[in-house]
């Protein structure tokens, strides 16, 4: 009779310090190329500390008591609870192996899940565990990483020849000021209260939820924040839409938000804000120093509409890739 391996799954605990640190060593080494990671994860020293500082749950599975592969997620975003990678060593029984990881992640949280939505990205690899985590009660939202390499001059002068439709009469746009603070919150919501995203970040629900986005945004939560390129859509002198940008890293910018009310929907004007963001960040990566090599934006990938505001002034869809989200109450 062939050997059957028994799984287990417990939290880390410090007895797990010097066992588990070459399968999350594994994880690091792979990050970028198996997870599209664009920052570097941490040291495992300070990954342990997290842990220990409650920032971040660690599960670890045992394949007939060896560590093998890990869940790691957090409980701090008072929304959600956001699960960040499941990563096993190789290839094989893979999917049986989250299974095993993802039934104690559910246990662990069946009390939270009832108030709080799961969000889960399933970034490279772990797509292909998509299809499985549906039986878990888990839904699924494509989601397109948007990117503009702006190390390419011929990209960059494609730019140059779009052509922009003249505001209307009433319109104009301009840079961020703290004043559109409260603005902000109020159209965010309006713009996104029914989209996709409210169904895995349950803050695009309520005002109260996009005010807290918004000032993460803007203080330097998700990035440093860029208020000189952030674009802001005036009508009558009064904020209609919004084009956020910001710094993930020495390397890379990001687009966190495009919200425009939907009244002023349709006529081109997350384009124009788009474009003269893009413009106003390359000139100052040239005055400032920066060295940027990349835009980028996320989207829902069957939101054919934002998909082509970012395709029409120069960006291409890098790749795309599974949310997981596991509604409340469900």
């Amino acid at each position: 009779m062939a050997n059957l391996t028994i799984y287990k799954v417990e939290s880390y605990n410090s007895n797990y310090y010097r066992i588990f640190s070459g399968v999350y060593n594994d994880f690091k080494m792979s990050a970028a190329s198996d997870y599209n990671f664009e920052l570097e994860p941490l040291t495992y020293p300070n990954f342990i500390k997290s842990i220990e500082d409650g920032l971040l749950q660690c599960l670890i599975l045992f394949e007939d008591d060896i560590p093998t592969g890990f869940l790691v997620y957090t409980t701090l975003i008072s929304e959600s609870l956001e699960l960040n990678i499941i990563h096993c060593i190789g290839n094989e029984n893979l999917n049986a192996k989250r299974k095993v990881l993802i039934d104690k992640f559910i246990e662990q949280n069946k009390i939270l899940m009832n108030e709080k939505v799961v969000t889960y990205p399933m970034l490279g690899k772990q797509s292909s565990f998509a299809q499985d985590i549906q039986t878990f009660g888990f839904k699924i939202v494509n989601t397109a990483v948007m990117g503009f390499n702006l190390t390419d001059i011929s990209a960059i002068n494609k730019t140059k020849e779009i052509y922009l439709p003249k505001l209307p009469e009433g319109y104009t746009i301009t840079d961020w000021k703290t004043i559109y603070n409260r603005d902000a919150a109020d159209i965010v919501y309006q713009a996104f209260k029914d989209s996709s995203d409210a169904l895995f970040d349950s803050r695009f629900t309520s005002v109260k939820g996009c005010r807290d986005i918004v000032e993460k945004i803007t203080e330097n939560v998700y990035g440093k924040f860029l208020p000189e390129i952030t674009k802001v859509l005036l009508y009558k002198k009064h904020p209609v839409g919004f084009c956020f940008a910001n710094l993930t890293n020495e390397k890379i910018a990001n687009v966190p938000i495009v919200a425009i009310i939907k009244k002023h929907r349709n006529l081109g004007f997350g384009k124009i804000m788009l474009k003269q963001m893009l413009d106003k960040l390359l000139t100052s990566a040239i005055t400032e120093g920066w060295s940027l090599k990349e835009l980028n934006a996320s989207c829902d990938a069957d939101n054919t509409a934002a998909v082509s505001m970012y395709t029409a002034i120069g960006f291409t869809e890098e790749y795309t890739y599974p949310l997981a989200y596991h509604p409340k109450n469900a």
